[in-house]
């Protein structure tokens, strides 16, 4: 999501907006027209994304020479509308993006003064992503694939460094490998992994480790195979 393309014109903050410049977006946008292009196929329409002032922007969108206040729309050069945000000083607070068809690309909103929430979709109307934030920090994630299963979901602790619960899925919908704590103070965590007819592939326990701020294996871990024999063990 933080691609930047480049078909639009952003006034960065810091030091260019003292020059005195006088910039017009409007014009900007007709000479450079918004088209399908814009949309990035792993990442979608991102153009705006400098502009959000939740997750740390740096720029601020500039016409006749003044930051933009108050409720904007952009449009494709075909006439269907591809942004509308809530802009304070040239930055955003609230937005949507739409494809092309008029369905939503995302939608961005501010909860208070710290928090947020983004949510994505595919083009077919489906959920893609739901983030929510602190500050610019990425607390909470689910992904889910294009027919609307999940396939990632992850939630972080107030440290934002350590995991609460982060689960990988097949494409099947099972389980793949999850990662769930297990005493929160001493930041200890049970680690499994699955086959995908859902029996136990492995188990272990992990620790975040301060000092290298990553997981790492303590204790015995078990391997199985996918009919739950061959039993192996490896100690740590």
């Amino acid at each position: 999501m933080k691609r930047i393309t480049t078909l639009l014109v952003y006034i960065f903050i810091t030091g260019l907006l003292t020059s005195n410049a006088q910039f017009n977006f409007e014009n900007q946008i007709e000479k450079k027209e918004i088209t399908k292009e814009i949309i990035d196929p792993t990442y979608g329409i991102t153009l705006y994304e400098p502009l959000n002032m939740y997750l740390h922007s740096d720029s601020t969108r500039i016409e006749e020479g003044y930051a933009v206040n108050g409720w904007k729309e952009d449009h494709y050069s075909t006439g269907e509308i591809v942004h509308k945000g809530y802009y304070i000083e040239g930055q955003l607070k609230v937005y949507k993006n739409f494809y092309p068809n008029g369905n939503i690309e995302r939608n961005f909103k501010a909860i208070d003064s710290f928090k947020s929430r983004l949510t994505l979709f595919y083009p077919n109307g489906n959920i893609k992503s739901k983030v929510s934030y602190s500050n610019d920090f990425a607390m909470e994630w689910t992904d889910y694939n294009e027919n609307g299963d999940i396939s990632f979901y992850e939630k972080y602790n107030k440290d934002k460094l350590s995991h609460e619960q982060k689960v990988f899925y097949y494409d099947s919908g099972t389980i793949k490998d999850e990662l769930i704590i297990d005493q929160k103070k001493k930041k200890t965590y049970i680690y499994t992994e699955y086959h995908e007819n859902g029996s136990v592939k492995l188990r272990g326990h992990l620790k975040y480790d301060m000092t290298v701020y990553d997981y790492v294996k303590y204790g015995t871990w078990h391997h199985y195979d996918d009919q739950g024999g061959n039993h192996k063990k490896d100690h740590y």
